[in-house]
């Protein structure tokens, strides 16, 4: 096999699994879905490409699935009104 099927294959095969992964986390959020595909064994590259974010992005939100915070909990506490 040349080298331009084997590329074309891996080409189809990376679209394939993009459409795969996408359907298996539409509708969840951003958190949900990053925690699902990284279980999946993909890497945060291939996970911002599919949820149209930043591999910066979805290492955050893995950090914080993985502490238990969410963006409600990252806010700092509320100050009292004068």
């Amino acid at each position: 096999m040349e080298e331009k099927d084997v590329k074309a294959i891996d080409s189809k095969l990376e679209m394939i699994l993009r459409v795969v992964a996408w359907s298996a986390v539409d509708g969840k959020t951003l958190t949900e879905s990053a925690r699902i595909l990284s279980r999946l064994g993909l890497d945060r590259n291939q996970i911002a490409a599919i949820c149209d974010t930043t591999p910066q992005t979805v290492s955050v939100r893995l950090s914080e699935a993985k502490r238990g915070t969410t963006p409600a909990r990252r806010r700092g506490p509320v100050r009292e009104q004068q």
